[in-house]
């Protein structure tokens, strides 16, 4: 075997592929042949794979340099075009700036302007007053928290201002509690209270208070402050609530994010009361209103002498969308009133009490009848009423009452009027009040709803109807304390309930009342079972109905749906 000295190649299968293994012997890498050959080829072949090594080092470090020189020239253009983009935005934000009006109070800016001022304020234009430990709520919710009353000393707007409260015992350092004004903007000259939380179950003898870092909000322009066109401040026992109608009376530009701040005050001008709540609705177009419920927490119990709302909200230009927060001078509206205050048993809603005076129901078209003394299955003194709309033409939306219940002039207890969600003209709505601590009623005394919503004709129920098909009576009896026995009757009344609409009814309830001769009340049952009824379907119904009274003579019906 040989090796060809010019290629240097293995003779037998003409790889390149040789490694020495000996003096003059080589070996190939690829079919194993091993050749000898003379000194001088030996060295010559030695200086040649020497020779290959290095070509490729070379080559390797030559293919790298290439690498790194196109790295740092891609690095070097993409650091000039973010220079050239900087300066452009830069440039542009400018020149914009520069034809931007300044909003002034009373003129029409556009939403969207930023604040041309700085936003960084010094820390020193948020004065704080004493603070004071209180306690928020009432009974055994009540937490612990401090009470700091803050002021926007300064002449700019704050944006929602935030304190952090160190709390020390003698010289350990408890904890750190932080928080913020509930709404967005504090205006120049305006006061509102700050609760920040104690920690927990510690006692703490002193707290060291430090504002945050002060800035003007984003985008924001003067404005005209907002006012509740209803409102009422209502409480019923330890529950408190402002409720108010806002009116867009603009002719363009949405409200966006309209909140309300309300504050409570004793005679001493001492906070007693605080809530915060956001208006329904994410905004309200121009010509809308919308409604807004602020719940109340109490701080101690003292009386209510005063009380004040402040609305804080953001103009939407309906053309551009964009928004700025409206910063509204002497926006603080106050009252001296007491809340009005009603039963806690009464359901009033936002709806109710803030209804217009042509969407009012007049209370004296409905009547409490007189009351109709029976016997229950165990023989206990019962009485029966029905509440009627007398009206020839309007119905009374959710009609709700508190009956007060007298044995002479004894007070039994109250009950509450659980009325369907509409009572047409001539409905009668069943009621069963029972003695609590007497055997006796001799007087009843009513209380509405402060305000009674109505509805024309044919009224906002879903039609169905009512046909009763069979009615049986029956007696039955039931045993007491395994030693009484009492017999009582009542009657099977069954037969179906029609869809003559297009809509589907999905919450139907049925009343189902016996009547004697002379048409007083007799029992009363309700159906709260009935299925989804189809347009032009009907469901069965059978319910037993106790006779509490005497001997019924005519069965009628009463039906919601909602």
């Amino acid at each position: 075997m040989t090796i060809d000295l010019k290629t240097l190649k293995c003779g037998e299968c003409g790889s390149s592929a040789l490694q020495r293994t000996g003096l003059n012997q080589f070996s190939c890498g690829h079919c194993g042949s091993v050749t000898i050959t003379q000194d001088d080829v030996s060295q010559r072949l030695e200086r040649v794979l020497d020779q290959v090594k290095d070509e490729a080092a070379r080559r390797l470090a030559a293919e790298q340099s290439s690498r790194n020189r196109i790295v740092g020239k891609n690095a070097a253009i993409a650091m000039g075009v973010a220079v050239v983009a900087v300066t452009v935005i830069v440039g542009l934000g400018a020149f914009v700036a520069s034809r931007k009006p300044t909003a002034r109070s009373g003129a029409a800016a556009l939403p969207g302007v930023g604040s041309i001022t700085s936003r960084d304020i010094p820390v020193a234009d948020l004065q704080l007053d004493t603070p004071r430990e209180v306690l928020v709520g009432n009974g055994s919710s009540a937490r612990p928290k401090l009470l700091v009353m803050v002021r926007n000393a300064g002449a700019q707007p704050l944006d929602r201002p935030a304190l952090k409260a160190t709390f020390y015992n003698g010289t350990s350092r408890l904890a750190e509690r932080g928080a913020s004004v509930s709404i967005g903007v504090l205006a120049p000259g305006e006061s509102a209270p700050l609760l920040i939380d104690l920690p927990g179950d510690q006692a703490a003898t002193r707290q060291e208070l430090a504002v945050q870092r002060l800035s003007a909000p984003n985008r924001s322009m003067e404005g005209p402050r907002l006012a509740f066109s209803r409102v009422w401040l209502v409480q019923q026992k330890d529950d408190l609530r402002l409720v108010g109608r806002l009116v867009n009376t603009r002719t363009e530009g949405a409200l966006a994010g309209a909140e309300v701040l309300a504050t409570l005050y004793d005679e001493r001008g001492a906070v007693v009361g605080y809530g915060h709540g956001h208006v329904q609705g994410g905004e309200i177009a121009p010509g809308e209103r919308s409604d807004v419920e602020v719940r109340i927490d109490r701080i101690g119990a003292a009386p209510v002498a005063a009380w004040d709302y402040r609305i804080g909200y953001q103009l939407k230009d309906g053309k551009t969308g964009g928004i700025a927060q409206v910063v509204a001078r002497d926006r603080v509206i106050r009252s001296t009133a007491a809340p009005e205050v009603f039963h806690p048993d009464l359901r009033l809603a936002s709806a109710d009490l803030l209804a217009d005076e042509s969407e009012r129901f007049d209370a004296a078209q409905l009547t409490l009848l007189p009351l109709v003394a029976v016997r229950g299955i165990t023989q206990r003194p019962l009485y029966l009423s029905e509440i009627v709309n007398r009206s020839a033409d309007t119905v009374v939306i959710a009609p709700g009452a508190v009956i007060s219940r007298f044995d002479g002039s004894k007070l039994d207890g109250t009950s509450a009027v659980a009325a369907p969600a509409y009572l047409y003209p001539g409905e009668r709505f069943p009621l069963l009040l029972e003695p609590r601590q007497t055997n006796r009623i001799t007087e009843t005394r009513v209380e509405w709803k402060p305000v009674l919503r109505r509805a024309a004709l044919p009224g906002p129920r879903l039609p169905l109807e009512v046909a009763v098909s069979d009615t049986r009576a029956d007696t039955s009896s039931v045993l007491v304390n395994f030693s009484q026995r009492f017999t009582y009757r009542f009657a099977m009344v069954s037969g179906s309930v029609k869809n003559p609409g297009s809509a589907i009814v999905r919450k139907a309830r049925l009343w189902v009342s016996l009547r004697d001769r002379e048409g007083r009340l007799t029992g009363f049952s309700t159906v709260d079972n009935l299925p989804a009824v189809a347009p032009g379907e009907s469901v069965p119904f059978e319910v037993k109905v106790d006779q509490l009274g005497r001997d019924f003579a005519t069965v009628s019906t009463l039906y919601q749906t909602e």
